[in-house]
């Protein structure tokens, strides 16, 4: 069996001003991830160095949702760097230890973790996916495109925008929320949403990223032997 593992870290973590307070927030997140995705998770997300962490999912996660959760839940804080890898794992899986585990999975968002930290398009970068399969080196080339675009779009986002995305992705994922409801939770007006809606280019990139999720659901996950 496949498995998606999750590596990541946050960006300058050692020039926070309140890096023990960085550190709660990150704890805080993980386990708020673990209990929503529970269903979905082969291994818990866990820190696994400081401000290291790392988490491993069945091939039918959502997993840039899960991603997403881990940017957004910290965005407010910090910036972050996933790599995301598909692939075996050889070693015996412990559920509540995800750092226990290894193999071609990890290898693989180890080398993606490697490739944001390189390819960094100016610092925007946040999250690239890596597999070993010669019959899906096309959607790896392509899923990794449309993530630096995402990366690009979302870069330029600030305050409103910002909490606008947060509040939406941790609190919907992917759903379609009408912007009266975003209003209403937000204590925001519907002009104010509409406004900042446009301005993000929102329904543009959340149509665009449940896309991508699909195909790696479909094509990635669905190919799992």
């Amino acid at each position: 069996m496949q498995y998606y593992a999750l590596v990541g870290d946050i960006r300058q973590s050692r020039q926070a001003s309140d890096r023990k307070a960085l550190q709660e927030l990150l704890l805080e997140t993980l386990n708020a991830l673990n209990n929503r995705y529970s269903q979905h998770m082969a291994a818990l997300l866990m820190v696994n160095a400081g401000d290291a962490f790392q988490g491993l999912f069945l091939p039918t996660a959502p997993i840039l949702q899960i991603c997403d959760g881990i940017r957004y839940g910290l965005s407010v804080q910090s910036g972050i760097r996933i790599g995301l890898g598909f692939g075996a794992v050889e070693t015996a899986i412990d559920p509540k230890q995800s750092i226990l585990a290894d193999g071609p999975a990890f290898w693989n968002a180890r080398a993606a973790l490697q490739q944001v930290q390189q390819e960094d398009y100016y610092g925007t970068r946040t999250l690239a996916f890596c597999l070993k399969d010669k019959h899906l080196e096309s959607v790896k080339r392509l899923v990794n495109q449309v993530l630096v675009l995402h990366d690009q779009v979302s870069s330029k986002w600030k305050n409103t925008q910002l909490e606008l995305a947060r509040h939406y992705l941790l609190t919907h994922g992917f759903e379609k929320v009408s912007q009266t409801r975003l209003a209403k939770e937000m204590g925001l007006s519907t002009q104010q949403i509409n406004t900042t809606i446009q301005a993000m280019g929102w329904f543009a990139f959340l149509d665009t990223r449940r896309e991508t999720e699909q195909v790696l659901l479909q094509v990635v996950g669905g190919n799992n032997p």
